[in-house]
């Protein structure tokens, strides 16, 4: 991708002040010298506005009288529409200087120029006119998502591009400008958003295998399955950090157990063969090094679907799949985590638990609460991101520590429970935790790469050497329905939320504190009445870090950009009373336009699941529950 900002070299060999880069030299580079204004001229002179179409000359003539102006003229242009040839270019914002965040524009295209059956965008590219002047499109990545780069109507197709407006310095370089305007934007408009000029083979394929994917993700609950894993998959990534398949010669396919093969009809497919994973308590176990992970990774991303050649078309997941992380240090605000912590020393109620700091236990229990009240019905563990004491307790430290005496009641004693009492399936990949076996459903060996099913050989093992369990002493208990609000101080403040990355947002508070909105139908216990209130009047600085570095299903910087406009959309509505689960149901119901509609138009968002708008609230510092 091009950059987007215009940026000035320092010619080689040349050093600021007087060691020969002085202020003339300077002022030269930057503004262009009596030279390079006549060569600018002489590009004027060579394109005619008399053989533009449409509003094209108005717009050429436009920027031709903001040349050499200061940079703010640019914002003539702001909010105007201009008529094309078969096209309309929309200017919605302009960006403060040149090294401010780029500008944004539409682009609709009629269907009677486009004729798309369906919306394509130029994957992981962008445009760049002569001399300067990016045109950019948001890039999606292996998981299809839907976004706002593109809108497909029935009168209509839209592209939501961003340009750097080009300048030296802050001059304006209008020739330039007319360039990218009126040259390289008809192109990018003719290659990409005519249908007769994209790939149509490419497009179809496309299609079909979201199609496909959908269909099959829709028929796992009628078959009692929690995933699928079609044979044949590419589950290893390139590296940690790239969503791209593993290719290499010693790449394995996955091939299922005979005993966990199972088939679909795809509609555009046929029949397909795979590995489908029961509903019930789940263990992924096998060596170090052996593809665990990997296989648990596919599962967790297997709530998107995938494009051609990823590797993962065949791997779907219940849409509703959540992964608990043990997050040492995490907020909390007012869970019921007494399913698995109680009795804390000195009478400390967990019913209604908040804290600032939590541990690796308490972060757990919270986050499986957490996720319980958004809804999911598959919990994803890996015994590696997760609290050891919070997993199990073996039978010595049972002798050593009585269950009277112990706060925790750890995982092993209630996944059971929870498939029984609360339909919530649990996938847990398992290495060292042998104890495990006596609450699975189904056991599966992954040996280089390739699975087995272990469950006869487990139940054996049981049967050989059996354990005690300790039973938790209180039924697990009802599921948490709490009301949800944020600090008016990120709505109120006057610059919008940032996405740093795509686990770290940064929201800007406004500078006057205000009081935790306490009522009697919002009641919160006194530790989390304390633990607002700091947060609220402390103000040691007017910006507020969010980190999603847990949120393992995050898929693209362009939900987490949609998820902070959502958390100031619950800020602007905190006189609404609503339930995390009304909340949800009600950002499902509206388009990614109509959920930031306050913000403005961007072209550089994408619908989060349910599931991460849940966990980012429930991680901010600046939420409070009741």
């Amino acid at each position: 991708m091009p950059s987007d900002r215009t940026t000035h070299a320092r010619k080689p060999g040349t050093t600021r002040g007087r060691g020969g880069y002085g202020r003339g030299a300077h002022y030269k580079a930057c503004y262009g010298s009596k030279d390079s204004r006549h060569v600018c001229q002489a590009a004027d002179n060579a394109a005619s506005s008399q053989d533009l179409p449409n509003e094209q000359p108005q717009l050429w003539s436009l920027l031709q009288s903001m040349d050499r102006q200061n940079y703010s003229c640019y914002k003539q242009l702001s909010g105007k529409k201009f008529a094309f040839s078969g096209f309309a270019p929309i200017i919605d914002y302009i960006q403060s200087d040149a090294y401010a965040p780029p500008s944004r524009i539409r682009v609709q295209v009629d269907q009677e120029t486009a004729k798309f059956p369906a919306s394509r965008s130029r994957h992981g590219q962008g445009w760049q006119s002569a001399n300067g002047g990016a045109l950019s499109i948001d890039t999606p990545g292996q998981e299809v998502i839907e976004r706002t780069s593109v809108l497909l109507g029935n009168r209509s197709i839209e592209a939501r591009l961003t340009a750097s407006l080009p300048a030296a310095g802050r001059t304006i370089l209008g020739v330039t400008a007319q360039r990218m305007f009126l040259e390289t934007l008809p192109q990018v408009v003719a290659e990409t958003l005519v249908y007769a000029a994209v790939g149509h083979e490419e497009l179809s394929a496309l299609i079909k295998c979201v199609e496909g994917q959908e269909y099959l993700r829709a028929q796992l609950q009628s078959k009692g399955l929690l995933c699928f894993v079609g044979n044949g998959s590419i589950l290893p990534r390139m590296s940690g950090v790239s969503s791209l398949p593993l290719e290499s010669r010693d790449t394995v396919l996955f091939l299922s157990p005979a005993s966990l093969q199972v088939s679909f009809m795809l509609p555009n497919r046929g029949e397909i063969l795979g590995m489908g994973t029961r509903h019930g308590v789940t263990l992924i176990c096998g060596g170090g090094f052996n593809g665990k992970s990997t296989l648990l990774q596919a599962v967790e991303m297997g709530v998107y679907n995938h494009v051609p050649r990823d590797g993962r078309e065949l791997v779907v997941t219940d849409s509703s799949a959540i992964k608990i992380k043990s997050e040492e240090g995490r907020s909390v605000s007012n869970v019921d985590i007494r399913p698995f912590i109680n009795r804390l020393p000195f009478g400390k109620d967990t019913s209604k638990f908040s804290t600032t700091n939590a541990s690796g236990s308490t972060s757990m229990a919270a986050s499986i609460q957490e996720a319980l009240e958004a809804g999911s019905r598959v919990l994803l563990f890996d015994e590696d991101t997760c609290a050891t004491n919070f997993l199990v307790r073996d039978g010595r430290m049972q002798q050593l520590v009585s269950q009277s005496r112990e706060p925790i009641t750890p995982l092993i004693s209630r996944v059971r429970e929870l498939w029984e009492a609360k339909c919530v399936s649990c996938v847990l990949v398992i290495g060292g935790c042998g104890d495990y076996l006596d609450v699975a459903d189904t056991v599966i060996d992954m040996c280089e790469y390739s699975a087995a099913d272990a469950t006869a050989k487990a139940k054996d093992i049981i049967d050989r050497i059996p354990i005690s369990l300790e039973i938790p002493l209180l039924g697990y208990g009802p599921t948490p329905c709490r009301v949800v609000s944020v600090s008016t101080r990120l709505a109120s403040s006057h610059k919008p939320p940032k996405a740093l990355s795509k686990k770290l947002i940064a929201f800007f508070l406004a500078n006057k504190p205000e009081a935790a909105p306490i009522t009697e139908s919002q009641p919160v216990d006194q530790d989390n009445r304390l633990c607002i209130q700091s947060l609220l009047s402390a103000e040691p600085s007017m910006e507020s870090d969010l980190d999603l570095s847990a949120l393992d299903q995050l898929a693209s910087a362009s939900q987490t950009r949609s998820i902070a406009r959502i958390i100031c959309e619950i800020s602007r509505s905190c006189g609404e009373s609503k339930t995390m689960r009304e909340w949800l149901a009600l950002f499902e119901q509206r388009t990614l336009d109509e959920l930031c509609s306050s913000l403005g138009i961007a072209g550089d968002l994408a619908r989060p699941r349910k599931a991460e708008v849940a966990l980012a609230v429930n991680r901010l510092r600046l939420a409070y529950m009741g």
